[in-house]
């Protein structure tokens, strides 16, 4: 129970001191720097007009296609269907993308297109297709893409034709009727369409080329898994070109399905009409020597058992003939097995269902394994496992097939011999016909032989042709075509642009709060319980020169500088000394010093000690930085006879040493030439006789001393002063330089160190973002802020317009 209290009083204190983010505050940053945002955006619009303006277009046009499970309108006569039929069972339409992309089918949409030149208007610095109009209407005469060197035509604003190429330009003629000739391309100008001040440029089409180039652009996905239907797309920057070509990519797809439906039907009916060929000679010579054989004999008619034995001889004849024939389809179906992964269309070589129903059912196995390979080989490579095993599995059932097929033709064979004993016995038999009649038997056998036969052929050719008359595509288009411009879409691109300016410009902000290695945390400066901070100088509005013109500048009107300086002034005034034994009623000593140099130490120096003269204290300023001072600037002193001499015992006289400015009871010591040791001459005995002599006639000496974060000269000073001011410049000094006033009072046992802020400006971009109950200083950052609203109290000298928009001192 103890515990549970103590963590939970843990977690109270944990909780009271967090810091959470401010919204109102974070509002302030970014309104700090609203001109960024209004810039980035400003930017990004430009951005956006330009790539809208300058952009290449894209449309796609797109139908949606279904593939049907008949091959034609005969289909649902039969009992059978072909091998290459698409049903709900197989994928094998999803194949087609690649017939459908194959350069054969876009070579002859192409040139269904009839697009031999592509014309581009030129206009603020851009091409424009111009499809389907045409400046000039023209006709290729001859074209040899091994000789044509591809250049660019133009027609210029005056009506002329020049062809550009990559090291020259040839001037060509440009009238009706002409015929431009260059390496490899001749054509005629027909029509003329422009007008002088239009400028065009245009290509010729080489259709190999355009194809490739097109085969890319054509799309054919799977609308829903498993389901017959394809959405074919094709892509170009023009909206019209998009959509005539997908038009004729389409019938040419249609044709070229068609034509590869009809190749079995084709070789079917060329094995017919070959077979054809053969028996109409035959039944011609048969029937022409039977008519003679009448005319010279004189015969009517044969006995009735001359008959019989003919009609046998006629029959088995007959059926030997059909043998011969299977005997040749078995032997085209056995040259179409091959050793390739093809399907073998089975109907197109003779068999059907009384030729061998074991031979049929091992073939559309085949073919089913021959689909489903297809299937396999569209996720996975021809060596993947489950490939290979459809290859041995095919591999297995083609040697079964072959070896029924050398079953097929053992059984012809000894079918043939059967045939040919019968033959041979009906022969002997009729061999015992009277002569007469023998031959007419023999002779009116043949014929009737070669007539069946040919009969039989003719009914298989017609019956083949009806079937190929019939077929149909293997798809249908179920949509009309839908052109959609994929981009650029003027409605995202401006949102996109809107969204990046927005956090370009945020992210700009964000970034330079981010990266900022100044100081600008001023709640920080009293962490340390031997820091406080003295007081806030604010931005001088006006031009420091550096010189004697600046002590009647500073401090001349009731500015909020001039009165930062005040409020800095009383609170020295107030303030109590670091020393603990003070020289009766000696005047107090104020060391000035900083982290590094250009922190304002002289400006901060000069303008304190104005500003107590205003108050008619008598003050000496002491340039104890005998390294690099500036002070000697303000009071237009050549820097020479200085504490330097003095120290060096160069130059004895005090009242030569110490000068008189031109303000009323402000006198001041230069630091002097520079010596080669500074260090040394700040801890003679000289120079603290100098210091007590400085404290018994003036009210305040102010040491305007070294940087302590870069030497050590001042070090000795800091205990020997009542107030030690260290100055900290507002975004140009190091982020964590007021660390150093706090090592400052450890390291030496100074009480007290006083921060001095200096060239302050309110800025909200580096103003804190968080809020808590740990943030110190709170009442000191209510001061700065609250300084600015001055309510009529300062005379502040009006900014104008642009200053005050971009908030700029």
């Amino acid at each position: 129970m103890a515990n549970t209290s103590a963590d939970n009083a843990f977690f109270e204190r944990l909780l009271s001191n967090s810091e959470s983010i401010d919204f109102k505050k974070l509002f302030k940053v970014f309104l700090s720097r609203w001109y960024w945002i209004i810039g980035s955006l400003g930017l990004f619009g430009v951005l956006c007009f330009l790539y809208l303006k300058f952009a290449v277009p894209q449309f796609v046009a797109s139908v949606t296609v279904k593939y049907l499970e008949k091959q034609s309108e005969l289909d649902e006569f039969s009992s059978s269907k072909p091998t290459y039929i698409f049903n709900s069972a197989t994928t094998d339409y999803l194949t087609e993308k690649f017939n459908v992309r194959s350069q054969e089918v876009v070579e002859n949409a192409l040139y269904k297109l009839n697009n031999p030149f592509t014309f581009f208007r030129v206009k603020d610095f851009r091409k424009i297709d111009v499809y389907p109009s045409k400046p000039l209407d023209l006709e290729v005469i001859s074209f040899d893409p091994d000789t044509y060197e591809n250049g660019v035509f133009s027609i210029t604003e005056n009506l002329g034709l020049v062809y550009r190429l990559e090291e020259r330009e040839v001037t060509l003629p440009l009238r009706l009727g002409a015929i431009v000739t260059v390496p490899g391309l001749s054509f005629k100008i027909k029509e003329i369409s422009t007008a002088k001040g239009y400028e065009f440029d245009f290509v010729h089409n080489e259709i190999a080329r355009q194809a490739e180039n097109f085969i890319g652009r054509i799309g054919m996905e799977e609308v829903e898994e498993a389901m017959p239907v394809m959405n074919m797309s094709f892509r170009h920057h023009s909206a019209a070109f998009t959509k005539d070509f997908l038009e004729k990519l389409i019938e040419a797809y249609r044709e070229f399905d068609l034509r590869q439906k009809q190749k079995s039907s084709d070789l079917t009916i060329k094995f017919i009409n070959d077979q054809l060929g053969i028996y109409s000679d035959s039944l011609k010579v048969a029937a022409r020597d039977l008519e003679l054989f009448k005319k010279q004999n004189q015969v009517l008619d044969i006995s009735s058992s001359a008959n019989e034995i003919t009609g046998k001889l006629r029959e088995l004849e007959q059926e030997k003939q059909k043998l011969e024939i299977q005997r040749a389809y078995i032997s085209i179906l056995e040259k179409s097995l091959g050793t390739t992964f093809e399907p073998v269309n089975y109907l197109s070589v003779g068999l059907d269902a009384g030729s061998d129903g074991i031979l049929i059912s091992l073939l559309e196995r085949f073919n089913e394994l021959i689909t489903k390979r297809k299937d396999l080989l569209l996720k996975y490579s021809p060596n993947a496992q489950a490939v290979k095993n459809i290859d041995e599995e095919l591999n297995k059932f083609r040697t079964q097939i072959l070896d029924n097929i050398s079953l097929q033709k053992q059984k012809i064979g000894g079918m043939d011999k059967i045939m040919t004993s019968s033959i041979s016995t009906f022969q002997k038999r009729f061999n015992q016909i009277p002569g007469l009649e023998k031959n007419y038997l023999y002779l009116q056998s043949n014929f009737e032989v070669n007539k069946n036969i040919y009969s039989l052929l003719l009914n298989k050719e017609i019956e083949s042709s009806i079937v190929r008359a019939g077929m149909l595509p293997s798809f249908v288009v179920i949509t009309r075509p839908d052109i959609d411009k994929v981009s650029p879409k003027s409605i995202q691109i401006i949102i996109l642009a809107i969204f990046f300016g927005l956090s370009f410009g945020i992210g700009s902000i964000l970034l330079a709060r981010f990266t900022n290695g100044k100081f600008t945390e001023i709640g920080n400066v009293e962490a340390h319980p031997k820091v406080t901070l003295l007081g806030v100088v604010q931005h001088f509005p006006e031009k420091v020169t550096n010189t004697s013109k600046d002590l009647n500048l500073l401090l001349s009107d009731r500015s909020i500088f001039t009165e930062s300086l005040s409020s800095i002034r009383t609170k020295l005034s107030f303030a109590g000394s670091n020393l603990e034994k003070r020289e009766g009623k000696s005047g107090k000593q104020l060391l000035i010093t900083s982290e590094k140099s250009g922190e304002g130490k002289s400006f901060v120096t000069i303008n304190l000690a104005l500003s107590l003269t205003k108050t008619g204290k008598k003050v000496i300023v002491i340039g104890a930085d005998l390294r690099k001072s500036k002070l000697h600037h303000y009071f237009d002193d050549r820097n020479k006879n200085g504490l330097s001499e003095y120290l060096q015992e160069k130059e004895k006289d005090i009242n030569v040493t110490i000068r008189h400015s031109s303000v009323p009871n402000l006198d001041y010591i230069v630091s002097g030439i520079p010596p080669f040791n500074p260090g040394e001459l700040l801890q003679t005995p000289l120079f603290e006789e100098l210091l007590k002599y400085c404290r018994q006639n003036y009210d305040y000496v102010l040491l305007d001393t070294a940087p302590a974060g870069l030497v050590a000269d001042n070090i000795p000073l800091l205990t020997t002063s009542d107030h030690v001011l260290f100055i900290i410049r507002w975004l140009y000094s190091e982020k964590d330089s007021y660390r150093l006033a706090g090592q400052l009072a450890d390291d030496y046992n100074v009480k007290d160190v006083k921060i001095i802020i200096n060239d302050f400006y309110a800025d909200a971009l580096h103003t804190s973002i968080t809020s808590g109950s740990g943030y110190s200083s709170g009442y000191n950052q209510y001061r700065y802020d609250y300084s600015y609203r001055d309510n009529g109290y300062y005379t502040e000298k009006p900014r104008n317009l642009i200053k005050r928009i971009f908030n700029l001192r």
